[in-house]
């Protein structure tokens, strides 16, 4: 598993309203402005265990074989350190996001599997963000000096101080007892754990720390619990695979207590001396029992860091940190399993002792295999669900009230895109949908990294748990202040969004093969599809071009998504989504269907080929008719 900062993501502004041409007193007279998205690409499947991110890459030989689908191009191997300098070398990685009539847009970086600490060009979306990994590789390296001085010297804890060392150049605040909307550290030892998020003083409830009177108000989360005692000298190889053995025992039980509904038998590793815990773990427990699970389990694959107490004359009691997997497929809503990366701290006071879980949080999102899933809304809140033969929506129970009207809407917007996808099997079947007026909340959910405060929404895909190079299930997330600005936007952000959660499993192709015009005008075609474009917010803005002889007739690349000048992104938006109209309306709905299938299958690799075989013109000759086109309707 390897390292990746959370430095603060760049992005480029958007006022309020549709887009910087459109006022915001405008905004009901005319469709909503922009819903900003990127992807980010499943270049790798989770292996899950929580390995140090200074140690060695998992081994190529533990990646499973290829996707059997013949025609989609073999999957890339989870890491190649030579990459960097020849033409495999990866493209980099991005989260989606969706700006709100209110916020802001921009890219969201995520680092390429293959360059983690963002040494070669490229490697981040933004290069101001290099000065932060700079840092980080100076840590680094000192870090490695440090483990060859305590390896000479033949110092007792190599292999502890060397992790320690490593993890010296990244802030840490003391860890809590329970996952609130900031994930624990604990100990500030945790490898899992970038350490970067410092608790903002929100106790895991934002929404009332924003805005008392908000409706959606979470539980209140646990006082903090004292931090592991990792300082002493690092555990032996023995005490390790006995810390491990009793770790799977606890994830065994726990797989079986869930299965069998029995909450005590679930709650029977806590310290029972920690109240918070023990109640933020019965509130995953019942939480847990109200999602609608088709497989759920339990498993630990590595110890992170085990110590000796301080002080402690004999070899026990023990006290570690170890990586949990809680792996899960929603019913009707995943393809295949994916999973929720957790860290448990557990205190073993000898060998064969059960050991007890004195703390929990989760890990941090890897290169390799994309965001650690942490925290999902059952970690969060005390949970309300509501199910819709297409939609599983989550959020707080103090809004259950609202959930279920805005169930219904969701329901509505899933079967209208539903019934608009034409293309091959393998997409999503329904939807996750979690809803939320906390800020803060909505900002972690599912990640460590943020999507940013412009975000009114975003869809995350997860990677499988098995198949190496797939995505076994996306998250959607709403925040109902941005969502509830505009009548009209709640209904396109909400189709937008599971538009890019209905595609998210079909990725094969490498990200440089899914342009942004291309995924990103898809999602805003379908989500519009049902209305006029000649009077709509892109129709006006792309028209404002050509009168301003500013419209150049190509088609919009990714870079003009990123841009600092916010009317470029807008324009690339509109000029998106105009493309994919005109592909649909010049040869069918069928035809949009089946080309950005071929395109984030890769199964014509690249999209030019996907292009032609959707139209049978080349990309340029159907730039070019669109160009013409565009100018004839919109001039």
């Amino acid at each position: 598993m390897t390292m990746d900062d959370s430095a603060p993501r760049p992005g480029a502004e958007e006022p309020a309203g549709g887009g910087p041409d459109q006022p915001a007193d405008d905004r009901a007279a005319m469709t909503p402005g922009r819903i900003r998205g990127t992807l980010i690409e499943p270049s790798a499947t989770p292996q899950w265990s929580a390995q140090n991110p200074y140690d060695a890459a998992p081994a190529a030989s533990a990646a499973p074989a290829a996707p059997s689908a013949p025609a989609l191009p073999a999957p890339r191997a989870p890491f190649d350190p030579f990459a960097p300098f020849g033409p495999t070398a990866a493209p980099d990685q991005f989260f989606r996001f969706t700006a709100g009539p209110a916020g802001t847009s921009g890219y969201v970086p995520y680092r390429s599997p293959r360059d983690p600490l963002g040494l070669w060009p490229h490697a981040v979306a933004n290069p101001r963000r290099d000065r932060h990994t700079a840092a980080i590789v100076v840590c680094s390296l000192l870090a490695a000096v440090v483990t060859l001085i305590a390896a000479i010297t033949q110092l007792p804890d190599r292999t502890g101080e060397a992790r320690a060392a490593a993890d010296a150049g990244v802030a840490t605040e003391p860890g809590t007892g329970l996952p609130s909307d900031e994930p624990a550290d604990p100990g500030g030892k945790n490898p899992g754990d970038d350490g970067q998020d410092a608790d903002d003083g929100s106790g895991g409830s934002d929404g009332a720390k924003d805005d008392p009177g908000k409706q959606d108000t979470e539980t209140p989360s646990a006082a903090p619990t004292s931090d592991p005692d990792l300082k002493g000298p690092s555990a032996s190889a023995a005490q390790r695979t006995a810390v491990l053995d009793r770790a799977r025992t606890l994830t065994a039980a726990r797989t079986s207590a869930l299965a069998a509904n029995d909450a005590d038998a679930f709650l029977t590793p806590v310290d029972k001396n920690n109240k918070a815990l023990v109640d933020a773990e019965r509130r995953l427990f019942t939480n847990l029992t109200m999602v609608p699970f088709d497989e759920s389990a339990w498993s630990a694959d590595e110890v992170n860091d085990a110590r000796g107490e301080t002080g402690s004359s004999g070899a026990w009691p023990v006290t570690a940190t170890v990586g949990v997997d809680f792996r899960h497929k929603i019913t009707n809503v995943d393809v295949l399993p994916v999973v929720e990366r957790y860290v448990w701290t557990l205190r073993c006071a000898s060998a064969a002792d059960p050991c007890s879980l004195t703390q929990v949080s989760g890990a941090r999102d890897s290169n390799i295999t994309g965001p650690a899933g942490y925290p999902a809304p059952w970690d969060v809140w005390d949970l309300a669900v509501e199910r819709r033969p297409h939609v599983v929506v989550l959020g707080p129970s103090a809004s259950a009230e609202d959930l279920r009207v805005r169930a219904d809407e969701a329901e509505a917007a899933a079967a209208y895109d539903l019934e608009r996808w034409t293309g091959p099997q393998g997409a999503s079947p329904g939807f996750v949908i979690t809803l939320t007026r906390e800020r803060t909340t909505f900002e972690k959910l599912y990640s460590r990294e943020s999507p940013g405060d412009w975000a009114a929404g975003f869809a995350l895909p997860l990677s499988a748990a098995d198949d190496i190079g797939s995505i076994g299930g996306s998250r959607v997330v709403i925040d109902l202040d941005e969502m509830d600005q505009d009548r009209e936007f709640a209904r396109i952000i909400l189709r937008h969004e599971m538009v890019h959660a209905l595609l998210d499993p079909l990725t094969r192709a490498d990200y440089d093969q899914i342009p942004l015009w291309a995924a990103e005008g898809f999602a805003d075609w379908v989500a519009q599809a049902d209305a006029s474009i000649a009077d709509s917010y892109e129709a006006h803005g792309v028209g404002a071009q050509i009168k301003d002889g500013k419209f150049t007739g190509t088609l919009p690349d990714d870079d003009d998504f990123a841009a600092e000048d916010e009317k470029v992104i807008d324009a690339a938006y509109n000029q998106a989504h105009l493309a994919i109209r005109y592909l649909a309306d010049t040869y069918g709905a069928d035809k949009a269907c089946a080309f950005i299938a071929d395109v984030y299958m890769g199964t014509s690799r690249g999209v030019d080929a996907a292009i032609q075989t959707a139209t049978g013109q080349s990309l340029s000759q159907f730039e070019k008719a669109w160009a013409e086109w565009t100018r004839e309707n919109f001039g």
